[in-house]
């Protein structure tokens, strides 16, 4: 097994909940009850995977990722100014690449 470390990201959990901003930890293969790990500035907390609706984080420096559906998915470069400018109104800071 190998462990993900997405060290700076958005956790959407649902629409009627506040997302949380921080650090993602999961050990990979993840399945629907896989055990995520949100470390955020005051607290951590463990969530099943199928509990979280979208995670979006800084790929690299010029694109964005999503895991969604527990499937990664990458933005093209087009879009990118245009995430970077509405998560960075999100989390009061613009996110930091992870890869």
């Amino acid at each position: 097994m190998k462990e993900i470390r997405i060290k700076d990201a958005i956790i959407g959990l649902g629409k009627d909940k506040y997302p949380l901003f921080g650090s993602v930890q999961y050990e990979r293969p993840a399945k629907t009850n896989t055990i995520v790990t949100v470390q955020t500035d005051n607290k951590t907390v463990q969530i099943p995977l199928n509990q979280i609706k979208l995670i979006v984080f800084k790929y690299d420096a010029k694109t964005f990722g999503f895991i969604f559906n527990y499937c990664l998915f990458i933005s093209d470069n087009k879009s990118f100014n245009l995430w970077n400018r509405q998560t960075k109104k999100l989390t009061c800071h613009e996110l930091q690449p992870n890869f």
